[in-house]
């Protein structure tokens, strides 16, 4: 694995061999996770273990805390934090859906045992799979299985249903898109939650690459700097941790040296409201 003090020495990359990941609270309790997050990378999904350990030991030796995964994935998460003794340092969300309610208690039992954690720490789903199952999760959470449960999408669409769920007032997490060139969730979903005291994580800060096919041949504006930017992914990472909303931004990346870029975000100044406008008016008119 790439080692921190093999990159080019730069700002951020100073203070990640200082320093650890700032965190923001969860509202509404004692609770607070680092800014950056692990979402479902190739090396989980892959089933690499070898890949997925170099990577989630960079990433707990940082102070990141939040990884999410679904599927397979969880399990090989799981393992891996088991095999490195960080179990209880790590925050797990997984997704449950299906029909067999036994089954997916099974599921968090085997996640629990090869962690060693005494609860998960968010179960989430699908709005059009967690809305008429709500009550099966609120007595996961009241039966001590997981500390939290929310709903997550990436898609407009769902955004009345995920609201209609966070009127209820007992959804604890909200995962959701939003990105410079996604800001639709801006309109009502983010506010909602602000409101509501919903903790917010944010999928696809690079709209799955399309964002960086977008920036390709393009250098980084020289006012970046303004924000503590060094990189592109980090002038999304950096737009959207400005939110008042966001708790904490999802990447998924298998390679140490962008797990790096992207952790370095978390450091530094952020844009103001009228930075926040200038990136999403500059990146539009590429």
């Amino acid at each position: 694995m790439a080692s921190l003090f093999t990159l080019p020495v730069t700002w951020s990359a100073a203070l990640l061999a200082q320093q650890k990941l700032p965190r923001r609270p969860i509202p509404g309790t004692d609770d607070s996770l680092p800014v950056i997050g692990l979402g479902n990378s190739n090396a989980f999904r892959q089933g690499d273990v070898p890949g997925s350990t170099a990577l989630i030991k960079l990433f707990h030796e940082q102070g990141g805390a939040y990884v999410d995964c679904s599927g397979d994935s969880r399990f090989v998460v799981a393992n891996v934090a088991g095999s490195l003794g960080i179990g209880n340092d790590l925050f797990l969300g997984t997704y449950f859906t299906g029909d067999d309610e036994s089954q997916m208690t099974e599921n968090i039992q085997r996640l629990l045992e090869a962690t060693g954690k005494d609860q998960l720490d968010l179960v989430h789903s699908y709005p059009e799979f967690a809305e008429p199952n709500w009550d099966m999760f609120r007595k996961w959470r009241e039966e001590g299985l997981t500390r939290y449960i929310g709903v997550a999408r990436h898609h407009e669409k769902f955004y009345g249903t995920m609201m209609d769920m966070m009127e209820t007032g007992t959804v604890d997490f909200l995962q959701v898109n939003y990105s410079p060139l996604e800001t639709a969730a801006d309109q009502q979903v983010l506010p909602m939650a602000l409101d509501k005291g919903v903790a917010v994580t944010i999928n696809r800060p690079f709209i799955n690459g399309e964002f960086f096919k977008r920036v390709r041949g393009h250098d980084l504006p020289e006012w970046a700097a303004e924000f503590d930017c060094e990189s592109w992914a980090q002038f999304s990472l950096k737009f959207i941790l400005s939110h008042p909303a966001v708790t904490c931004v999802l990447t998924e990346t298998a390679n140490p040296k962008h797990a790096i870029d992207n952790i370095g975000a978390g450091f530094g100044r952020l844009p103001d409201e009228k930075t926040r406008q200038r990136i999403v008016q500059y990146l539009n008119n590429l």
